[in-house]
């Protein structure tokens, strides 16, 4: 056996990024100290105004001024750099922390990413050191780039610093060094602070001739652990969900492998280049993991925070001197998921809410006291809500709307003593508005919370009238007075013009927690209608633009979970109460505030219309409506304008012409979807990450918006992507290993699932990546992917999968532009400049040539014609300016 060298050795990668590291954990440190820069009281707006707080871009100003007054110590890190070794490290304010050297090997963009969400403010800390190593001395420039302020040490003395914050994309800085010859070490010390999302991420490039990284690590042969690493390389799962707990591996053949993962460590033999790890149960042989390392900080989440069951697969090779492991993201996926209805409405619900009565939190207490009379509320059931409440964390106004139905709904004796003072207490000393006193980094500006603010607010201040809220000093009836305008605009403007976040597979069952919410208390008629109608359009809208259960539409924000798997919407359990279809998940909250309304009820036809799955289906949304600065940070028009084409077998979704060659967010522009893991999207990645708080990420949305179009089952899109570009590549989500069949013909790869076909083009083609935690899932292009085309058909149509895709023509592929003749004979051509054409004609003109008006909506259902007034879905008629009568 190979004697070992004590570390393990590295090459860049062909941009000179250092892709393997020892790291600290991100330590946090209290922001206690905002009131010194902010004022808690007073007017929240202006220069230093503490809506700042709230909003991540416009907080930077803020975070560069906290920086010079918390700057990272001049200190260098002491002690050895060695992997497992001890870490002591003192931050600015003078706490003192500690732990261990952590490898890490970074994705292709090269970022050590400690980014994370934080419901509550706080400072954040953390190292990333590599030793580099060259035979000769040479002069070398280090181009460091990172999202925050930052020292950097080479040699044990400092080299470079900074106090530049940046959003999303890292900032660079460049560092000219002298390197002797042997090996340097390099250490550096990132700074943050976190306001809700918090990028915290470091790339380290080395620009001149290449270096050698080395990783020091007690035990390791780096001959070994080089072979090692060319092994782990070529290993991928081919499902990064699972619904019966097996997770399949692939790699070279005969490899010997150990799987990590919740605290356990299997040995496994690839054979046949396959094997199948249980996430699920335990095996002879499987031995306890004693390094590994508690969750940091506490388990709190939020009505819209979703537990998705995610894990982290950790496979290195059967060999104790090789360190070196590959990470591969998996998750759990819930298991109750159902295409079309089975039994009645109260059969779905009585399901739903077995189902929720397991959950925790204020959804899962909320059930188990409306279902089973002899349950007391409990303060364990509670927890987490109350300390949100208390803390001002992040989606606590969530928390207080799920409260406040426990409040009304169960009577007092069923409580446990003192809690409902202890309610009480948490709720008359809530901040409920941006307008006041307090310094806190809870969201205020996106559509869905203005919403349930303004719900908590009315119904809480209505409720309390006679006391006194300990934060303003006002009575309940002044903030029941202050909200009752501002929820009324809200929902006039909603139920007029639309939602700026469209079909937001998240947004949408947090609209209408706040909506049933006050259908079901709020003591003014004018608000219990305006909020059934606006309920009725999102029950209609989710019905019209999903597919057996699946939310699969585009979306104005969505979530790489909730787009590889429609099990984990957060609109899913809504389904399965109002629809028959969808899934149960742990999103409970707002799906029992729906499932045991006394007031509001949803109409028959919108459920008719959900069930409805003609041979065609073809449905325009156009929302459009104003930001408004005191509201949503933003001055100006918003605009969307949705199609959907569904059949039996497949559904194609896409918003047209949204902003396109701007900067994107978490927008889902277009996707097909033939089944709950069966979705099929192209996205241009601006980094390759899969963090909610990395936005966008290397799925939910993009880095630069596409020009999209949609006619009928085909949609054909248009991406930029600059020269400098971070990641340089689109890249398309189409999941093989869900598929019943797939085949490559010329440039076109095709998917069945069922009797539904998916068929995907780009210029040169597109292959499969064979290895790491997108392996057979992910399509990389093989000519420049700046065009993509997409389409959907059926076997009762098209034939069999074959027949189908040697149907299809080639698309004509040139410089800025597509053009594709569909399997039935219409010929379609984008470009950036000109305007999009169906046989010749542009699709946005009226029959006598003039620019048309596009209907607001426009369904089998539904037709509703800009400017209208009522909407009418099939017999049941909303007003638009009053809702509907209840």
């Amino acid at each position: 056996m190979e004697s070992g060298t004590g570390r393990t050795v590295h090459a860049l990668d062909e941009r000179g990024t250092v892709r393997d590291w020892l790291i600290s954990p991100a330590w946090s440190e209290p922001a206690d100290d905002l009131g010194k820069h902010l004022a808690a009281e007073g007017d929240p707006w202006g220069e230093r105004g503490r809506w700042r707080l709230t909003n991540g871009p416009d907080v930077t100003p803020l975070k560069e001024e906290l920086y010079r007054h918390r700057p990272l110590r001049r200190d260098p890190v002491p002690g050895p750099v060695v992997e497992g070794g001890e870490i002591r490290y003192t931050g600015p304010g003078g706490t003192r922390h500690s732990g261990r050297w952590q490898r890490v090997h970074t994705a292709a963009d090269g970022l050590v990413d400690w980014s994370e969400f934080c419901f509550t403010p706080e400072y954040r800390l953390a190292l990333a050191a590599c030793v580099l190593e060259v035979d000769q001395a040479e002069w070398r420039t280090l181009r460091l780039a990172t999202t925050g302020p930052f020292r950097l040490f080479v040699g044990g003395e400092p080299r470079g610093e900074a106090g530049t914050v940046s959003y999303m994309e890292p900032a660079e800085h460049d560092i000219r060094v002298w390197l002797p010859s042997g090996t340097t070490t390099v250490v550096v010390a990132s700074w943050q602070v976190a306001f809700r999302e918090v990028r915290q991420i470091v790339r380290l490039r080395v620009d001149g001739l290449p270096v050698r990284v080395v990783v020091p690590s007690e035990g390791a042969c780096e001959y070994t652990s080089a072979v090692a690493e060319r092994v782990l390389d070529a290993v991928g799962t081919t499902r990064w969900g699972t619904t019966d707990g097996e997770i399949p591996l692939t790699g070279p053949d005969g490899a010997a492998l150990r799987v990590q993962w919740a605290g356990r460590t299997r040995r496994i033999r690839l054979v046949g280049g396959r094997a199948a790890v249980r996430l699920d149960e335990a095996e002879e042989g499987d031995e306890a993991d004693e390094t590994e390392e508690a969750g940091t900080g506490d388990d709190v989440g939020s009505a819209s925070m979703l537990s998705t069951g995610a894990s982290v697969l950790r496979v290195s090779v059967d060999d104790d001197r090789a360190p070196v492991f590959r990470e591969f993201p998996v998750a759990v996926l819930p298991g109750a998921y159902r295409a079309a209805p089975e039994g009645d409405l109260s059969d779905r619900r009585t399901e739903f809410l077995r189902h929720a009565a397991r959950a925790d939190g204020v959804g899962g207490e909320l059930v188990r006291a409306l279902t089973d009379p002899h349950h007391t509320v409990s303060e364990s059931g509670l927890t987490r809500a109350l300390w949100m409440i208390d803390n001002r964390a992040d989606c606590a106004d969530f928390e207080a709307v799920g409260l406040f139905h426990l409040w009304r709904r169960i009577p007092a004796d069923r409580w446990e003593p003192a809690l409902r003072d202890r309610v009480r207490t948490a709720l008359l000393g809530f901040k409920y508005w941006i307008d006041q006193p307090g310094l806190d980094a809870m969201c205020y500006f996106t559509e869905n919370h203005q919403l349930v603010w303004h719900t908590a607010e009315l119904l809480w201040g209505a409720e309390l009238a006679g006391d006194t809220f300990g934060n303003t000093g006002w009575t309940g009836a002044a903030h029941a007075a202050h909200a009752r305008g501002l929820v009324i605009e809200w929902m006039r403007r909603k139920l007029a013009g639309g939602f700026s976040e469209f079909d937001s597979n998240a947004y949408l069952a947090i609209d209408l927690l706040a909506l049933v919410s006050l259908v079901e208390f709020a003591e003014e008629q004018e608000v219990a209608e305006l909020a059934a109608g606006v309920a009725d359009r999102v029950l209609f809208s989710l019905a019209a633009n999903s597919w057996r259960g699946i939310h699969g539409c585009a979306h104005g924000r969505s979530y790489v979970s909730t787009l590889r798997s429609s099990r984990l919407e957060e609109t899913a359990p809504i389904m399965w109460v109002c629809f028959g279809t969808g899934a149960l998940n742990d999103a409970v909250l707002p799906a029992a505030v729906v499932a045991t309304a006394d007031r509001y009820r949803m109409p028959e036809v919108i459920r008719e219309a959900a069930h409805d799955l003609p041979e065609r289906w073809w449905g325009r949304q156009n929302y459009r409506g104003d930001y408004r600065v005191a509201h949503d940070l933003l001055s100006r028009p918003y605009g969307s304008d949705l199609t959907v084409y569904k059949t039996p077998d497949a559904m194609l979704s896409c918003v047209n012409d949204y902003r396109p060659s701007l900067p994107g967010l978490q927008e889902h522009i277009w996707g097909a979807t033939l089944g709950p893991e069966t979705q099929v999207f192209v996205t241009h990645a601006p980094n390759a990450s899969v963090s909610p708080s990395a936005r966008p990420n290397s799925w939910a949305g993009n880095r630069i918006l596409p020009r999209a179009r949609q006619h009928e089952g085909t949609v054909l899109a248009l991406y930029r992507i600059p020269a400098d570009d971070v990641m340089g590549y689109t890249h398309a989500w189409f999941p093989l290993a869900e598929f019943d069949e797939w085949l490559q013909h010329g440039v076109w790869i095709a998917g069945r699932k069922g009797d539904g076909y998916v068929a995907l083009a780009t210029e040169g083609g597109a292959s499969p990546v064979t290895a790491g935690p997108d392996a057979w899932q992910e399509l990389r292009p093989t000519g420049p992917g700046t065009a993509w085309v997409c389409t959907v058909g059926r076997r009762t149509v098209h034939g069999e999968l074959d027949d189908f895709v040697r149907t299809l023509a080639a698309p004509d592929f040139g410089p800025d532009r597509v053009a594709f003749r569909t399997a039935e004979g219409t010929e379609l051509s984008l470009d950036w400049a000109g305007p999009f054409t169906v046989d010749g004609r542009p699709a946005d003109l009226a029959a006598d040539g003039s620019i048309a008006t596009p209907p607001q909506l426009a369904n089998p259902y539904a037709q509703l014609e800009s400017g209208a007034t009522s909407l009418a879905i099939g017999p049941h008629v909303i007003d638009l300016r009053k809702g509907r009568p209840l």
